[in-house]
């Protein structure tokens, strides 16, 4: 080991390119590894498991519950946990599904405030004479508002449907 000015030791590094181990400095093999260390320690903390505070759990992380991203995940351990796992995905569903959504949502936005509120309540299964009371109109004013509504709705979406 060569002996630099402050009479510490030092280790002669290597990097390899091409298969050949090249003899570096102490700084360039440090500049060089540095994004791969980096990387490494990135995908380790990643892998660590936080409390519900969001700290960092001390524990043995193979062990643990609140397991995170690169960690091994069964399906046994869904299914163990009720979670039932889907055999297969239709992609082009999944996507008509997200078309439909956000075209419902626009159209739902572009309703007056008395008409969207009535469909939110709708939505949370309350009944027209709930709502009537809620808005302030009749269950038969109720009824009708619904049944226009909903015919709207259905004008607007049958492209989707």
């Amino acid at each position: 080991m060569p002996i630099n000015d402050n009479h510490q030791t030092t280790t002669q590094r290597y990097i390899e390119i091409d298969g050949q181990q090249i003899p570096v400095t102490e700084e360039v093999y440090r500049a060089y590894k540095r994004p791969a260390w980096a990387e490494h320690k990135r995908k380790e903390r990643e892998k660590r498991c936080r409390d519900e505070n969001g700290n960092r759990c001390n524990r043995d992380c193979s062990k643990c519950e609140k397991q995170r991203t690169g960690s091994v995940l069964s399906l046994d351990k869904f299914t163990e946990d009720g979670l039932e796992v889907a055999d297969t995905v239709d992609i082009a569903e999944l996507v008509a599904d997200k078309l439909l959504l956000e075209e419902l949502y626009a159209a739902l936005d572009e309703l007056d405030p008395d008409n969207r509120r009535i469909m939110e309540l709708f939505s949370v299964g309350k009944s027209e004479r709930e709502i009537a009371s809620d808005i302030g109109l009749s269950q038969k004013a109720i009824n009708k508002r619904k049944t226009k509504l909903f015919a709207q709705l259905r004008e607007r979406l049958k492209d989707f449907i």
